[in-house]
């Protein structure tokens, strides 16, 4: 009796123990993603200022009405995403596809739209000469990101690699919108 009671006390304790180590392992995991992605969005922040070579005064300016613009484009591919997550663009009927290719073109006006608007309100930020290079930064910004997170792509594909589209190493194949620029929120 005696040992069966040592046994199932010893069981029980390692029980816990393993339980102990596996709460501890996933705060560590987490406590490590969190401290990468705060990483991540300083370096964001600094490839910006430097890229754009901005002032103290604009990039207190910019921050604000830039991160606006981003969460707004973000939520605009996130719908088309949520509502075509599950078709592919070979399997869509005819139908299907018309509606896929208004909602694509509706992305794409809204994208157009957000950043005419946006590019109004950053013009009291920033001149309007860092408002042009703005598109070639944010990809230059992108690929830095993604270099440093890891070195893959959207997918987790490797943006350095070259091949045909669709193919080992190339890009995906083009099917509508681009993706989502949001690896990284503001």
């Amino acid at each position: 009796m005696k040992n069966t009671i040592c046994i199932l006390l010893l069981c029980l304790s390692v029980a816990v123990n393993q339980q102990a180590m596996a709460q501890t392992k996933t705060n560590t995991e987490d406590s490590a993603k969190k401290a990468k992605i705060e990483e991540l969005k300083k370096l964001r922040r600094d490839l910006f200022i430097q890229k754009l070579e901005l002032t103290e005064t604009e990039t207190e300016k910019f921050f604000p009405i830039y991160d606006e613009y981003q969460l707004k484009l973000k939520e605009a591919r996130k719908a088309f995403k949520k509502k075509w997550k599950d078709k592919k663009p070979e399997d869509l009927t005819e139908d299907e596809a018309n509606l896929f290719l208004a909602d694509a073109i509706a992305l794409r006006k809204t994208e157009v739209d957000l950043f005419s608007t946006y590019s109004e309100k950053l013009k009291t930020a920033i001149p309007v000469k860092k408002i042009v290079i703005l598109p070639r930064v944010e990809k230059e910004v992108q690929h830095e990101l993604i270099k440093k997170a890891g070195g893959k792509g959207p997918g987790g594909k490797n943006p350095g690699k070259k091949g045909k589209p669709g193919g080992p190493g190339g890009p995906p194949p083009h099917h509508g919108p681009p993706p989502p620029d949001d690896e990284i929120e503001p």
